[in-house]
C-alpha cells in the first residue's frame, strides 16, 4: 500500500467508518401454516439461505476488554511443528487451527455486536460465524479488528501529549 491509501484507511478508522463483510448462511425460520380451511394454524420450521452484512465499527475500550478475554486464549506452540514427522505436525496443526478458530469466532462476534448485547445474541452469532466462515476470511477479519483497535495510535498520541511542547510558556527572568 502506498502512503495515500494508508492515510485514507486511518482516516476511515478515525471517522467511525465501519469495516463490513457479507456472509451467506442457512437460517431456520418459523412460519404459521393454516390448516382445516384456515380455522387452525400450526407452526412450521423452514430453512432458508440468508445473505447478511455484518459491520465492525471502531472499537470502544469496553469492547476491547471483552475481546481480550478470548485473545489471551489464542495459542501456538512452534516447538511441536519443528519435528520432522509430517503426520504428527499435520494433526497438531488441525488441532491448533480448530481451537484458535473457535476463539477467533468469539473475538469477531464480540467486535460485531459491540457494546450492548445479550448472551443469547452472542452465542447465536458465534455459532453462525464459526460454522460459515472460512479460515482465510476469519484471518482477514481478525486483522481488520486489530487495525480497528488502534492501540498503537492511542499510545503514541498519549506520549505526544505528555511531552512538553515548544510553545509552552517560559518564565521571564
Amino acid at each position: 500500500m502506498d502512503n495515500k491509501e494508508l492515510t485514507k484507511k486511518e482516516l476511515d478508522i478515525l471517522n467511525d467508518v465501519p469495516y463490513s463483510f457479507e456472509l451467506e448462511y442457512t437460517k431456520e425460520k418459523t412460519i404459521k401454516v393454516k390448516r382445516f380451511f384456515g380455522l387452525f394454524t400450526t407452526n412450521k420450521s423452514i430453512r432458508e439461505k440468508v445473505k447478511e452484512v455484518f459491520k465492525i465499527y471502531p472499537l470502544r475500550l469496553s469492547t476491547m476488554d471483552r475481546m481480550a478475554k478470548y485473545q489471551i486464549e489464542l495459542y501456538l506452540d512452534n516447538s511441536k511443528f519443528s519435528q520432522n514427522n509430517d503426520s504428527d505436525s499435520f494433526n497438531e496443526m488441525k488441532l491448533v487451527a480448530a481451537k484458535n478458530a473457535y476463539n477467533m469466532a468469539n473475538i469477531v462476534a464480540v467486535a460485531v455486536l459491540g457494546v450492548d448485547y445479550s448472551e443469547k445474541e452472542f452465542k447465536c452469532l458465534k455459532k453462525v460465524l464459526f460454522d460459515n466462515l472460512t479460515p482465510i476470511k476469519l484471518e482477514v477479519i481478525a486483522n481488520e479488528i486489530l487495525n480497528y483497535q488502534s492501540l498503537v495510535n492511542f499510545t503514541n498520541s498519549t506520549v505526544t501529549m505528555s511531552i512538553k511542547t515548544t510553545i509552552s510558556p517560559n518564565e521571564v527572568e
